[in-house]
């Protein structure tokens, strides 16, 4: 089986033509006020996702991300929430791709029903998401589908890096799904913005 090349780097090669791999990622870092937003080391973090994502797992058929129009508290603040489309548009970008914002981020589980699909054989989704939501519904996915959710670790508050990985083979009668615990191997980012300096305030 041969890789593929793109502008993104080195292309991982596809998966089993039976099997539907689902990368769910958490958004980068953010700022200690909230915001909905990312902070500069979380902005890092996305620029240097896609490589990540095309070394892994090859170009995604699909990116999805909730609707930012929802507003999700932040220290007792509610912002409309951004963080995790701002942490996979680069990567969206790079590919030429659009990203899929069909539900808000507390309607996660509305995607059961979208991402187990015979359609996705052979091929990966991204999704990125609030980190709490997604151990939730990847222990569910996982336990409806032959698995153990107790395969599924906590997602602790500090970690930005894990990538959940649910494998899906179609190749039987009905779906079976196993989960792998990944990184993308992105901590230690620098904490200063890629941007232009910003000119000294008056």
């Amino acid at each position: 089986m041969t890789t593929r090349a793109t502008s993104a780097g080195q292309v991982a090669a596809p998966p089993s033509r039976d099997v539907e791999t689902l990368v769910f990622v958490r958004h980068g870092e953010k700022p200690p006020e909230g915001l909905g937003q990312l902070n500069c080391k979380g902005l890092n973090r996305a620029l240097a996702l896609p490589a990540v994502i095309a070394a892994k797992y090859g170009k995604p058929a699909a990116i999805y991300a909730p609707d930012p129009g929802e507003q999700k508290k932040d220290n007792g603040h509610a912002y409309y929430y951004v963080r995790p489309l701002a942490t996979v548009e680069p990567t969206a970008i790079q590919f030429g791709m659009p990203v899929e914002t069909p539900y808000g981020q507390s309607q996660i589980d509305s995607l059961e029903s979208t991402l187990v699909d015979k359609k996705w054989r052979g091929r990966a989704v991204l999704i990125a998401w609030e980190h709490r939501e997604i151990e939730r519904f990847v222990r569910r996915l996982v336990a409806a589908h032959g698995g153990n959710a107790a395969d599924v670790p906590r997602w602790e508050s500090a970690d930005f890096d894990s990538v959940y990985v649910v494998r899906i083979d179609w190749s039987g009668e009905t779906p079976v799904a196993r989960f792998a615990h990944e990184r993308e191997g992105l901590d230690g980012r620098a904490d200063d913005c890629p941007c232009a300096q910003l000119p000294a305030t008056q």
